[in-house]
């Protein structure tokens, strides 16, 4: 049994700890002090395809034991502010594992736990916090990407589905050739996948994004990428769209940024053209 973190429990930190839970591990969550205080009194809710469960981790707003591997699963936009909740006193040797968006996060980590073992991973999930404590699963999809097989084994043994990648630039750019044309093409039309899928736009956006990916030396099946776009439900938002329609602040430079910033704004047309339409609505 593992001691185990999770910063920002609320859709994807919610999943992981009460998957981890389930598991027998001895789960801590650490969040806003309101949000802390929910789930000492109730528990963490997940409510997910197979089925409701209840577990009782040991919810604080900050992280005051050491644990052996803490998952940071908080928004970019929303980081550093989270970051203050974990001294790097108590992390010490960690293993730490951030699930956000974009691939800039780990130089930042590594920087401010110099004593940790940043573990670059990638999660597709598609889960909503309903309100502090209560989360819900909307699909089956929960696809970890990580380089690291110890991490890899310990979220198997917990029931997620994990890839193995050689080294953390290939997770990092192979989730974003997948989630920046989900994002930026449902949110700068304000509809779910199923409106969009057929419009030239989104073909447009995963090339762009497999390009940037390949200046990193990551090769991508843009084919593939879309093939998957195209087998997702019809009514599949991204948490960007989500954000998008409930006023919250945007990932916008998490994701859209890397590809702007591998290939500038003129061979990234598509991709500049739907964060001008995302920021001008």
């Amino acid at each position: 049994m593992a001691k185990i973190g999770v910063l920002g429990p609320g859709g994807v930190g919610g999943v992981l700890a009460a998957r981890l839970g389930t598991a027998g591990h001895e789960v801590t969550v650490v969040a806003t002090d309101r949000t802390a205080a929910e789930i000492t009194a109730r528990g963490l809710v997940l409510r997910a395809p197979d089925g409701e469960s209840v577990t009782r981790p040991s919810a604080r707003p900050w992280l005051a034991e050491p644990v052996d591997v803490l998952f940071v699963a908080v928004k970019a936009t929303d980081l550093l502010p989270a970051l203050q909740r974990v001294p790097a006193a108590v992390l010490g040797g960690a293993t730490l594992v951030p699930l956000l968006n974009g691939v800039d996060h780990p130089k930042l980590l590594r920087a401010l736990y110099p004593a940790a073992r940043v573990v670059a991973a990638s999660i597709a999930v598609e889960a909503v916090r309903h309100r502090p404590g209560v989360v819900e699963q909307l699909s089956g999809m929960a696809d970890i990407g990580v380089a690291d097989p110890e991490v890899a084994r310990l979220l198997r043994a917990a029931g997620l589905t994990v890839a193995e990648h050689p080294d953390e630039v290939t997770v990092l750019w192979r989730k974003l050739t997948f989630l920046a044309p989900l994002a930026l093409a449902t949110t700068s039309a304000n509809a779910p996948i199923g409106e969009v899928r057929e419009s030239g736009a989104l073909r447009a956006l995963v090339d762009e994004t497999a390009a940037a990916a390949a200046t990193r030396s990551v090769v991508v099946d843009a084919d593939a990428v879309e093939a998957r776009l195209h087998a997702m439900p019809d009514t599949m938002q991204s948490s960007m769209l989500r954000d998008f329609r409930s006023g919250r602040p945007l990932e916008l430079d998490a994701i859209a940024g890397p590809v702007l910033r591998a290939l500038g704004v003129d061979k990234a047309t598509a991709t500049a053209a739907a964060v001008r339409a995302i920021l001008d609505a």
